[in-house]
């Protein structure tokens, strides 16, 4: 009967402690990384009443709490708007120390501190494995200056790497804190080549041009009756296009300057011939054959203009201007173009002096020439581009470039190397726990790799509180678990997410509500122990 007391007793007991346990797990349901844990229950040592009957007659003395077992189970992962959050998804732990210790936890709240070292909120330093390839460098004082607006302090020297590098994590006893500075450069690289390709605007229009010619070499006279007669012969006159039926004018002008304007057509001789013209606008006594023009129509092309940007050595940027006029007339049947290039700055003037050259098509509008190979952008040259010239014996040669096709639209494309100078845009992480800096010039460097420690038996680690974990003789060593290609093969990295607590309250307050019956059962031993204990007692009486 004394029995009952000691059973109901440790009944209460365990299940004080697993309703302690429950209310730790719902407690934490919102702290971020936390995984609950399970009370077990074991029976403790049995008294033998008999050994006589074909089973022994065993009774035992109640429960006793057991050991705790945390549930690593993968809890939600939930997106936020900060760039350092990150959460694992599956297998692992995130590595923190404070240098007296590594700690590990599932807590991937991390901020940069005010060294840029990222840190989780107790102010532990993150573990990982930096690029090997970053390095300091002096700043020009533009730069600096620059860098002084954005951080709003005087920063001298940045911290520089090669963008799109590779690099593997280090070893599990080899990983240190991750620093993410603020003070990150690309310096520029300057463009050294550019490169135009298409179809340039092979079209042609005529335009009446005014042609001056001497006027003494006509015949002038002035008759009696206030006419003149004008005649004379134009075929000498070295003028690409004149033609019979061209026009040509005269002016007469008398001692006051007023003036008369005469016109005649040329005949199939180029020659022309005014008689007996009546001058009633001027003084005719005094007046001479002043000047004299021709109207010719003739066949001007269109101007064209190629230009590019250009990356300097200093960071700024200049533009260049290549201005394409089509010679007129053509010799035979190539296409010319004669191509005047000069080079601006960004506020529109001149750096240094024109460039010029000649560009040459065949017929069919394939490239067969250049001249203009290079153009000085402020002491430093760069190299123009235009394609291959035509070889009948190459496919595609003299079209892969510049062409001047007649029934094709004008089209040209630009490009150029180089690279303008970056600045510090933002940090991302991603799936393999590779930290990037994207730069504003669109360029990415991977500035660390975050260490992700998995333990033979998760089980052993000790709980430290805070969210951290210690390592322990049970839990074995630290290992990296990692693919064929150096990669995490346990879990993946979810950039700006957190992993919530993997608490389930449904389950949570069921197992509550199991403790509480259970406890009152046990303490329902108690009471009914003691009433039969006083059941005993009474019968002396």
């Amino acid at each position: 009967m004394f029995t009952a007391f000691y059973n109901g007793v440790n009944g209460v007991k365990s299940q004080s402690y697993g309703i302690d346990n429950t209310a730790h797990n719902i407690s934490n349901v919102n702290t971020v990384g936390f995984k609950y844990s399970d009370v077990a229950f074991k029976d403790v040592f049995y008294s033998t009443v008999t050994t006589q009957s074909y089973n022994k007659g065993q009774t035992g003395y109640g429960s006793v709490a057991g050991a705790t077992n945390d549930v690593f189970e993968q809890g939600p992962l939930v997106a936020t708007d900060h760039e350092f959050d990150v959460a694992i998804a599956g297998k692992g732990f995130f590595g923190v120390s404070n240098g007296n210790g590594v700690y590990y936890t599932r807590n991937g709240a991390f901020r940069p501190d005010a060294n840029g070292n990222l840190v989780d909120a107790n102010g532990n330093y993150v573990l990982g494995t930096m690029n090997p390839s970053l390095q300091e460098i002096q700043l020009s004082d533009r730069v600096s200056n620059i860098f002084g607006q954005q951080l709003g302090q005087k920063v001298t020297t940045a911290i520089t790497g090669k963008p799109n590098e590779n690099f593997q994590i280090g070893g599990v006893n080899t990983q240190g804190p991750i620093s993410v500075p603020k003070n990150l450069y690309l310096p520029p690289q300057p463009t050294q080549n550019i490169t135009w390709s298409g179809n340039l605007d092979t079209s042609t229009k005529t335009e009446a041009v005014k042609v001056d010619v001497d006027a003494s070499k006509f015949n002038f006279t002035k008759n009696e009756d206030g006419t003149v007669n004008i005649s004379g012969s134009v075929k000498d006159e070295q003028v690409f296009g004149l033609k019979p039926g061209d026009t040509i004018y005269f002016t007469i002008k008398d001692e006051k300057g007023a003036s008369e304007t005469l016109q005649a057509t040329l005949d199939e001789n180029l020659a022309f011939n005014i008689e007996n013209k009546k001058i009633d606008k001027i003084d005719l006594e005094n007046a001479k054959l002043e000047s004299s023009h021709l109207s010719v129509e003739k066949e001007v092309a269109d101007s064209s203009e190629l230009s590019a940007k250009l990356i300097n050595p200093d960071g700024s940027t200049s533009w260049v201007k290549v201005k394409l006029d089509r010679v007129l007339p053509q010799n035979g049947t190539n296409l010319e173009y004669k191509a005047v290039a000069q080079v601006y700055d960004n506020d529109g003037n001149k750096i240094g002096g024109t460039t010029e050259g000649l560009i040459t098509f065949n017929e069919s509008g394939a490239l067969i020439g250049n001249t203009l190979t290079s153009v000085d952008n402020n002491g430093t040259k760069v190299n123009i581009n235009l394609g291959s010239f035509y070889d009948p014996n190459k496919p595609n040669s003299g079209y892969d470039g510049l062409h001047a096709l007649q029934n094709k639209k004008p089209s040209v494309h630009t490009q150029t190397d180089g690279k303008g100078e970056g600045f510090l845009n933002n940090y991302a992480i991603n799936t393999d726990g590779t930290i990037i800096a994207t730069f504003t010039n669109g360029e990415q460097i991977p500035m660390a790799k975050l260490a992700l420690f998995n333990f033979t038996n998760e089980q052993g680690l000790e709980k430290l509180g805070e969210n951290l974990y210690g390592q322990t003789g049970n839990s074995g060593n630290p290992t990296f678990l990692l693919d064929a290609n150096g990669n995490f093969s346990t879990a993946t990295f979810k950039g700006s997410y957190l992993e919530q607590s993997n608490v389930d309250l449904s389950v949570a307050f069921t197992n509550l509500i199991t403790l509480q019956k259970a406890y009152d059962s046990s303490s329902k031993s108690i009471t009914t122990a003691d009433q039969m204990i006083q059941k005993a007692i009474n019968m002396k009486r």
